[in-house]
């Protein structure tokens, strides 16, 4: 489809993603303090922890979104597979095209439909691709998202005719639709009922076959369920990194026991 690197690898187990010696602030406050974590590919990594402990900070830093925000500001490496994101030479959008995001709201544009909502990254772009590839390229990622049954026939609906489960997963087709390498996502389905919350985790379980997924989630029965590694934070510190069953189950650390059996604080 493009010449760049996509998101259909069968390669399993090969670091993608690591941060060496990764601070972050806002302004004087620093939120993340050396952060020295390795990403699996074709994983799905689930980022625990308390509130305000650095969770979505880190997220944020792993596709260069921290620096929008006013007096944000790191230092350390962020490497997708031997490349540092946080080169001075490199383009901070081809970075976010290679590291998508799926916030925790859906995110839809308004002023678009469902198709041109979905491929809406070539429109904002300005790629020259055939109405053939974008139709393919429309349908396979809904179809990776789950939905396509759903709005086939709806392609030229407005997304508000959508339910918030629904919304959601046209968002994470349209992040799927520029083939990146990782996908993060932000507790993607805080905002939804328990039926929606089942068909975003259902999609996002077959999704790792394609991408390497990183979720924030404050929802400890969600993190047992769908991931395959833990990474519990604390105050802006990694505090332990594992084996899903084996953070539930055996955790090393006294704090992060603490934390999954609802004995924190």
């Amino acid at each position: 489809m493009q010449e760049e690197k996509h998101i259909f690898k069968e390669e399993k187990n090969l670091e993608k993603l690591r941060t060496e010696n990764l601070n972050a602030w806002f302004s004087s406050l620093q939120i993340l303090k050396n952060i020295n974590i390795s990403i699996k590919k074709n994983t799905l990594t689930a980022i625990i922890g308390p509130s305000g402990c650095g969770k979505t900070t880190l997220l944020r830093c792993f596709n260069r979104l921290h620096e929008l925000t006013p007096g944000a500001r790191i230092e350390g490496k962020v490497f997708l597979e031997d490349l540092n994101i946080y080169d001075n030479n490199l383009d901070p959008v081809l970075i976010r095209r290679r590291i998508g995001m799926v916030f925790q709201r859906p995110n839809l544009f308004y002023n678009m439909n469902i198709y041109e909502n979905v491929i809406s990254g070539y429109i904002l772009n300005k790629r020259k691709i055939s109405k053939e590839e974008l139709d393919n390229i429309v349908e396979k990622s809904l179809r990776l998202a789950g939905i396509w049954d759903e709005v086939k026939d709806r392609l030229k609906n407005h997304p508000s005719e959508l339910s918030g489960g629904q919304q959601q997963r046209v968002c994470i087709a349209r992040a799927l639709a520029v083939e990146p390498e990782v996908l993060l996502m932000d507790e993607p389905t805080s905002a939804l009922d328990p039926i929606s919350t089942y068909k975003i985790e259902d999609t996002i379980k077959t999704l790792k076959d394609h991408v390497t997924i990183i979720i924030v989630t404050h929802n400890m029965q969600q993190a047992a369920r769908i991931s395959d590694e833990i990474i519990f934070m604390y105050m802006g510190e990694v505090i332990e990194v594992g084996r899903t069953s084996e953070i539930f189950t055996n955790p090393k650390k006294k704090l992060t026991e603490d934390y999954i059996t609802g004995r924190f604080g």
